[in-house]
């Protein structure tokens, strides 16, 4: 009975220890995806943050900025929604993450995630080449509607900049702009001043930079004019009741802990409020608008049913060229497949060994299995350890012609690579993987 009671005291001792030494959040690093290439908007803002909390201590744990960019901000919005929901992913993202879902570029929003907070309100205007022949945006809304398809838009097709040019649309009868996918605001600009296009969208910051260099602004998105361009027309005062601002929103996955939600928050507003990151915002022609719980709800849910309510216009449909190629693919490996088996046949008869499957069957067998693998990455269906080990299983057990002896090895040797090439590239070299 002692000796019970011993290993009782001994079992509570260890459960109060390891309970105590739970430590508190953060205990390493967070990573925040940033969806777009670094240098841009939204990854120079998310740096200024990462800066102010490392230098004013303001977690524990350092931020480390993660770029995923690609189709739209939905690779890396993607990623996030596929992460652990601990609190140690977490993403910035703006309303982008609004128009790819009623784009139809993705099939989530924000109902996918954990709204933390929303920072920073960023004024849009729309702009044209110094030597464009529109005076005004009437002018431009007046040729649109009377040469529909004539403007050339660039933009990002599904993104926030699209959705100004649809609003713009909405607001003038018969008016069609030809939207021209060029990307970030970068792009955009390339894409005006080579003549390319001939209006786009820019935030304050991205005109500012770029106006010395031949572009002129045509309305502001604002519901006023703003104090540092005051000669600067609104799209309202010109007729067009257009109002757009975007706002870096932070999420992180679905079911994350509101109580790490908070401390990254918590963290955020002291940042936002640090006297660097202030006169930083203003030389970025940013406000330094904070928003959380209730008041951040109310602002998505406003800014949704916006977007939602925007005549989105059908679009051509182009043959789903992936799909195709797969098909292509898979067909000729059949093809090849019958044709070995054929031969195989023929030559047990003529008393020979078979050779079944052929070389150049196990090479476009391979090929299609391959292509079934990139295919299943591309949509998400699986994320990368998973579709890994069902590739390298399949392709190994082609390999071995399909011997049921070999199945657990082929098996095993799957789990350990998929697994130990997730493992480190993610926690080794920390590469973001799909």
């Amino acid at each position: 009975m002692k000796g019970i009671l011993h290993l009782l005291v001994i079992f509570l001792g260890l459960a109060g220890i390891l309970t105590g030494a739970e430590s508190a959040f953060p205990d390493k690093p967070i990573r925040v995806i940033v969806p777009f290439s670094a240098g841009g908007g939204s990854d120079t803002f998310v740096r200024l943050i990462q800066k102010a909390v490392e230098e004013e201590a303001l977690l524990p744990q350092p931020l480390v900025v993660i770029n995923v960019p690609g189709a739209g901000g939905t690779i890396g919005s993607r990623k996030l929604k596929d992460e652990e929901p601990d609190g140690y992913t977490i993403m910035c993202l703006h309303e982008a993450i609004l128009t790819a879902k009623y784009a139809g570029n993705a099939d989530y929003g924000p109902e996918a995630f954990e709204a933390i907070a929303g920072t920073g309100e960023i004024g849009i205007l729309l702009a044209a080449a110094e030597d464009s022949p529109y005076e005004n945006l009437r002018h431009l809304m007046n040729t649109a509607a009377e040469r529909p398809y004539e403007i050339v838009f660039a933009t990002n097709i599904g993104a926030p900049s699209h959705y100004v040019g649809l609003l713009l649309e909405g607001a003038k009868e018969g008016a069609r702009f030809r939207y021209t996918q060029s990307g970030g605001g970068a792009k955009r600009f390339h894409a005006i001043h080579g003549g390319h296009s001939d209006v786009s969208v820019f935030s304050l910051s991205e005109f500012n930079q770029f106006k010395s260099a031949g572009i002129q602004a045509m309305a502001l998105c604002t519901k006023e004019r703003h104090p540092n361009w005051p000669d600067m027309p609104t799209a309202t005062e010109q007729g067009f009741d257009v109002v757009r601002a975007n706002t870096h929103f932070w999420w992180a996955p679905k079911g994350t802990p509101s109580d790490h939600i908070e401390v990254i928050a918590n963290a955020l507003q002291k940042a936002m409020n640090s006297p660097s990151v202030q006169a930083r915002l203003k030389e970025m022609h940013t406000d330094p608008t904070f928003l959380t719980g209730a008041e951040l709800k109310a602002s998505l849910a406003e800014r949704e049913k916006q977007i939602a309510g925007v005549d989105k216009r059908e679009s051509i449909q182009l043959p789903n060229f992936p799909m195709l190629s797969l098909g292509v693919v898979i067909v000729f490996a059949l093809i090849v497949a019958w044709q070995s088996r054929r031969s195989s046949s023929s030559t047990k008869e003529a008393g020979e060994a078979a050779s079944y499957p052929t070389h150049p069957g196990i090479a476009i067998a391979s090929l299609g299995i391959t292509a079934i693998y990139i295919w299943i990455m591309q949509k998400g269906w699986l994320s990368f350890p998973y579709a890994t080990l069902l590739y390298i299983f399949g392709l190994g057990m082609l390999l071995t012609r399909w011997d049921r002896k070999k199945l657990p090895v082929t098996a095993a040797v799957a789990a350990v690579m998929a697994f130990g090439l997730y493992y480190s590239f993610t926690r080794i070299f920390v590469i973001d993987l799909p």
